[in-house]
């Protein structure tokens, strides 16, 4: 019985920041395409505000967050979500390649840093998968739970 359990895809709710349309389809596309036990439910906001919104009225396992919107530049989007949301797991998805921008953002609460054009539909779903292990290990830790 638990062997099928564990072939069952689980259904992961992930919220999409991305301004670009053509970014937005180009992720979406990659991440269910192919074989996967993850069932992603995704949704797409344009903007950090749109996406907090969403957030207000309607839960998500895992955001994916781009770091150059209308309303939010390089790591004020982080800040923003992490105040507000400190428990959602966040995996940025940014053009920024500079390694000290990704050095900052994994020190201000993103879990996973890809950078757009050079992650495959694999790679996006191991991190989403890898982020939302990582913050529950991390709010264990904090609870002071033994692993």
């Amino acid at each position: 019985m638990q062997l099928a359990k564990l072939a069952q895809p689980q259904d992961i709710s992930v919220l999409l920041i991305e301004d670009s349309q053509p970014d937005a389809t180009a992720i979406t596309k990659a991440m269910i395409y192919g074989e996967s036990l993850y069932n992603f439910k995704i949704t797409h906001k344009n903007s950090l505000s749109e996406g907090l919104g969403f957030l207000g009225s309607s839960p998500a396992d895992v955001i994916l967050l781009d770091l150059n919107l209308p309303d939010a530049k390089e790591l004020g989007a982080i800040d923003k979500v992490h105040k507000l949301y400190p428990d959602l797991p966040i995996v940025v998805v940014s053009g920024y390649s500079d390694m000290d921008i990704v050095h900052q953002a994994l020190h201000k609460g993103a879990q996973e840093f890809l950078i757009k054009g050079e992650c495959s539909g694999v790679a996006i779903r191991q991190s989403i998968y890898q982020a939302i292990v990582r913050k529950k290990i991390e709010q264990s830790y904090k609870r002071g739970d033994k692993l």
